[in-house]
């Protein structure tokens, strides 16, 4: 593992040493230039697109004199998050990067992807995705931090979804200035992965976000994901206020955690993302609100027909919840098996009279009688690959068919090659995991590692497709001999791409994908509004 690790180190010094610098580009703020890699895209690093106070909305940043340097990827500035011991980031954490091929111009209308990391809403940042596989296909990439956490997705005492604000902002910002590093206004791709895809969904039904972008990509994260949202985060908030100071009202909550030391803050409320009751603190229906991201809960807004319609690319991994069994240890399991009706989704916290009777239909039928151990590989595996993914994808690709007449392009991630990075840090994963297909897209930490011949043709056929889809709506545009013809989906058949070494197209999902159960439970019992359907919303009597 050391061995690896210092390689790593050693191919991002050279890397970052082999550099060159770009010419100067003007944008709304001023000038500023970027660094140009050996293998020709043009990187401007940290480029502030907002600023914003604790707890306050993002405003447009301030002008610089001179010529700004956009030239150094820095680990600093990402937004303030806990790993393992310690508080990472900074509050002032609002930036972007844009990468283009090096001979773009202003007059070049290049499509442009901005993308979304993922990360529970309380972790990841910009630095970790070089897109380098994309530039090469002559597209323009924007990777955003946002905020995260607390700080990001407290709702509470009328603020609510500032991360979400943050990511609005940003596209604002390239409405404005991509056009500098050879971007297509009128050609922007939304894409995320996980909380990210969940994210960039959002922005379908946000009226705050019309007119900001024309396609989409979601990556194992929908709009009615299981853990989309939170419904007990008011509660919980007052528990981590709690810790800091004595409070009896959101006020109270509010004002404490606004003069907290930053890392007392995050202290007090960090999260695991293993708990599949919910992220702590999560995206909110805010209707109430002023100024609204949401003006009603997302199914309802899916239903009227009145969101942001455009085309969609979305799938899931062959093997989702392989990734969340390889963050369990004996404790978070035991947790899990001790306290199983705490720890259902909080889309079933509407009606308390259900939380047991939910908790005992799960349980029976993911690990039916036997006790919840770290040896329960196969039904870990499957109870978190319907919590994370199967059981809200296809269903919210049905939803997305039903009332759009944009098309949807579903898609299994079946490869399995040498480029998934979870599987260096996490032992014994099996399978394309959750997050697997991102480094056949994005080189990790702008590593340039040696390619297998085997790799090396996937990547150039996933990040064709995903071109094409940018450039013209359509993965598939036309027949060649590298690419199957990919259906797009109908109210009957999902068609599903199966990207592996060999394409193929398969018009439902497999059982194993099909988180049935899971499914059929959030209807029945789930909190209409949140959920993939039309929930019989049942609340069972005491």
């Amino acid at each position: 593992m050391n061995k690896i690790l210092k390689i790593l180190c050693v191919l991002v010094i050279c890397e970052t040493v082999s550099s060159l610098l770009t010419p100067v580009v003007e944008i709304s703020q001023g000038k500023l230039r970027g660094s140009r890699s050996l293998f020709g895209q043009n990187r401007y690093y940290n480029i502030p697109y907002a600023v914003a106070a604790r707890f306050q909305k993002p405003k447009e940043p301030s002008k610089w004199r001179g010529i700004f340097d956009a030239i150094h990827r820095s680990q600093q500035l990402k937004c303030p998050q806990w790993r393992k011991f310690f508080v990472f980031g900074t509050e002032e954490c609002l930036y972007l990067d844009v990468f283009s091929p090096e001979w773009a111009t202003p007059r070049s209308k290049l499509p442009v992807m901005v993308y979304l990391h993922g990360g529970a809403y309380y972790m990841g940042a910009k630095n970790l995705y070089d897109p380098e596989f994309l530039v090469v296909k002559n597209i323009v990439v924007v990777t955003v931090n946002y905020r995260l956490g607390v700080l990001g997705f407290l709702c509470l005492n009328g603020i609510s979804n500032l991360g979400l604000r943050d990511q609005v902002a940003a596209l604002k910002w390239i409405q404005k200035n991509i056009a500098a590093f050879g971007g297509d206004t009128d050609n922007v791709t939304l894409c995320g992965e996980s909380a990210g895809a969940s994210s960039a969904a959002f922005h379908l039904l946000s009226e705050l976000s019309r007119g900001l972008f024309h396609k989409m990509i979601l990556m194992s994260g929908t709009a009615l994901s299981v853990w989309a949202f939170n419904q007990e985060s008011t509660e919980l908030a007052f528990k981590d206020a709690s810790k800091i100071s004595q409070v009896n009202s959101d006020e109270d909550v509010f004002k404490v955690f606004t003069e907290a030391p930053l890392e007392t803050l995050i202290k007090a409320t960090k999260d695991i993302s293993v708990n599949p009751r919910y992220f702590k603190y999560s995206p909110c229906v805010d209707s109430n609100n002023p100024d609204p991201f949401f003006r009603d809960t997302p199914y309802n807004i899916m239903k009227s027909g009145n969101f942001n319609s455009v085309p969609v690319m979305m799938g899931f991994t062959e093997s989702e919840g392989s990734y969340f069994y390889g963050l369990l240890d004996e404790s978070s399991v035991a947790n899990l098996n001790d306290n199983f009706s705490d720890m259902i989704p909080s889309l079933f916290s509407w009606c308390p009279n259900n939380r047991q009777h939910v908790a005992t239909l799960l349980r029976s039928h993911y690990f039916g009688c036997d006790n919840i151990t770290m040896n329960s590989v196969n039904n870990l595996v499957r109870f978190y690959s319907d919590w994370v993914a199967y059981a809200a994808i296809i269903a919210f690709s049905k939803v997305l068919t039903k009332f759009s007449n944009k098309p949807v392009y579903n898609y299994l991630f079946a490869y399995e090659g040498d480029r998934e990075f979870a599987k260096i840090f996490i032992r014994n994963l099996k399978g394309p995991v959750h997050a697997g297909e991102l480094f056949y897209i994005f080189k990790p930490f702008g590593i340039s590692l040696l390619l297998s011949t085997r790799d090396e043709r996937f990547i150039v056929r996933f990040t064709t497709m995903v071109a094409n889809f940018m450039r013209y709506g359509n993965p598939t545009p036309k027949s060649s001999k590298l690419l199957l013809q990919w259906p797009r989906a109908t109210k009957n058949s999902s068609n599903i791409m199966v990207l592996d070494q060999k394409l193929s197209v398969i018009k439902l999902p497999y059982k194993r994908h099909t988180g049935e159960f899971f499914l059929n439970l959030l209807c029945t019992y789930g909190e209409a509004g949140y959920v993939p359907c039309d929930s019989s919303q049942i609340c069972l009597k005491n």
